[in-house]
């Protein structure tokens, strides 16, 4: 198989660098939760029916936080694994990934615009992963790309 153009492998390195700023974000949100935080969503989320002290709060926290970085791995592999099909010229693969770009913009560019609970870090990370995935859409579908895929499509 022909060598991808530079955009395509373009394409392929901005994808992979929006799953390290999102995992980057995740661990920024994650560590930015203090006790106090943490105390504070207890007293507001408790019903008087059920007392959980802050051990129990944090427990459920770590419950809930691995529980996202083992969804988080799953959703990145899966995107990885589109990225490695788009690069060895697999049409379909760049429509997934076009198609999945194009629905987390619709989802978190919103939250963006409206601002970050997560403070500056956040903000900055959460529009590092909107320019890495914009890149990763728009650099598949450029003009190299397109004959690429193209050429790929008739071999």
């Amino acid at each position: 198989m022909a060598r991808p153009p530079d955009s395509v492998t373009l394409s392929f390195w901005m994808g992979i660098a929006s799953v390290v700023v999102g995992f980057a974000m995740m661990l920024a949100s994650f560590l930015s939760i203090d006790d106090a935080e943490l105390g504070m969503i207890l007293r507001e989320a408790q019903s008087p029916d059920v007392q959980l002290s802050m051990q129990e709060a944090r427990t459920i926290y770590t419950a809930f936080v691995v529980g996202s970085l083992v969804f988080m791995a799953a959703v990145a592999a899966l995107w990885i694994m589109f990225l490695f099909f788009m690069r060895r010229g697999r049409n379909w693969a760049r429509i997934v990934i076009t198609v999945v770009g194009i629905i987390w913009f619709v989802v978190t560019g919103p939250a963006l615009l409206g601002g970050s609970t997560g403070g500056a870090t956040a903000m900055l990370l959460a529009l590092l992963q909107m320019l890495a995935v914009g890149a990763t859409v728009v650099c598949a579908w450029l003009t190299p790309s397109n004959q690429y895929f193209a050429t790929a499509k008739r071999r």
